[in-house]
């Protein structure tokens, strides 16, 4: 469980929530009313002839943005990144907000699908350097009924209209992020296969409440943001498998070998590694890309693979601290979760054991240095 921060009651809190159902940020707002606490809804108003706007709502209508300010303001963008202008605005409000009450609280509902992983780390490094505030707890809010559905099905965001045009993300890859990286998950609705679900993917670290029932603003505020840790939680080189209830069907296999995989026999088992019904994160390594962290992410039924750097950058965790790039060995390391029965996993398993260079073939793996492995199209490579 993250840690309390230790100067807490002297500096002003920053918390944030996250989620990809704007209803459910509205339910969380809800929650906040009459708490010790401003709470703001963060939105993004696209306009024509420019960035657009960055609008913020006070949820609690008796309360205002600051001393004379409006219920509700739209501070225009500074770029064409929406989530950097958005951090821009959060550390202004931040620092405003601390010079009005310094020991009070302010907690941001933001845009509904926003990666917390592109926000967050950069915005906890510029609050860190502002006097008297902190960056308390990270929450990602998440329905248990719809949980299934959202992470391992194909549901495009621009279906719910959560997307810009040319955004092409289903809400898997956002929730998978928010699971990982934040310090507290919000899981919402009956228990069942989406709430053992969102066991097995969340970070074992972070701290899950079921329902808003009890009262939510001291757990937000009871957690300093970590982002190191945060980040490693969600880097593919780094993230681990915590398993969970398994009497709905929802299974984690977790496959590790420190041996590459053959990138033909990748290329062509690649839709049996990926798993029927299943969502996956992790790494891997090719002889042909000797130094270099592949990462792999299927959610929401599409496989994702991407170069993450070098293998001698990746953080380290050790017993939930950050110590910065170790000595990491290459490894294939994939976590894959879903409902599954008996012969999905093994059919998972075997097809990993059947990708990894063979005996014969390791004796060979040094050839592999610097030559076409056939995989450029997958790491968005010129041919």
């Amino acid at each position: 469980m993250p840690a309390a921060s230790p100067d807490s009651s002297h500096c002003h809190r920053l918390a944030l929530v996250g989620a990809v159902d704007p209803l459910l940020l509205d339910l969380v707002g809800l929650s906040l009313q009459g708490e010790d606490a401003l709470v703001i809804a963060a939105q993004f108003r696209p306009e024509e002839g420019g960035y657009g706007a960055v609008h913020l709502t006070a949820v609690d209508p008796d309360a205002g943005l600051g001393s004379g300010e409006p219920v509700a303001i739209d501070v225009p963008m500074s770029f064409a990144c929406q989530t950097c202008s958005l951090r821009d605005v959060l550390l202004a409000v931040a620092e405003d907000r601390a010079n009005m009450e310094p020991v009070g609280a302010t907690v941001v509902l933001l845009p509904p699908a926003l990666e917390l992983v592109h926000l967050v780390p950069r915005l906890a490094a510029e609050v860190e350097r502002l006097d008297g505030v902190r960056l308390a707890g990270v929450a990602h809010v998440i329905s248990t009924d719809t949980a299934v559905e959202d992470l391992l099905f194909h549901r495009p965001l621009a279906e719910r209209a959560l997307a810009a045009p040319g955004d092409e993300r289903c809400t898997g890859e956002v929730h998978m992020v928010g699971l990982g990286y934040a310090d507290l998950i919000i899981a919402i609705g009956a228990r069942g296969p989406g709430a053992d679900l969102i066991e097995h993917l969340r970070a074992d670290s972070a701290l899950l409440i079921s329902g808003l029932d009890a009262p939510l603003l001291p757990e937000l505020l009871g957690i300093r943001h970590d982002a190191a840790v945060a980040c490693a939680r969600v880097h593919p080189a780094t993230m681990r498998a915590w398993g969970g209830p398994v009497s709905h069907g929802v299974r984690t296999l977790d496959l590790f070998s420190e041996r590459p995989f053959h990138p033909g026999r990748l290329r062509s088992l690649v839709a049996e590694l990926a798993g029927e019904g299943m969502c996956a994160r992790g790494c891997f390594w090719l002889p042909s890309r000797p130094g270099r962290v592949c990462a792999w992410e299927v959610a929401g039924g599409a496989i994702s693979v991407a170069d993450a750097g070098m293998w001698a950058e990746v953080p380290v965790l050790d017993d939930g601290n950050c110590r910065g790039p170790g000595l990491m060995e290459p490894r294939c390391h994939l976590i894959v979760t879903g409902i599954a029965d008996d012969e999905v996993c093994e059919r998972t398993r075997r097809a990993f054991s059947q990708v990894l260079l063979r005996d014969d073939e390791m004796a060979e793996a040094l050839s592999w240095a610097g030559v076409d492995d056939g995989l450029s199209d997958w790491f968005g490579e010129s041919a």
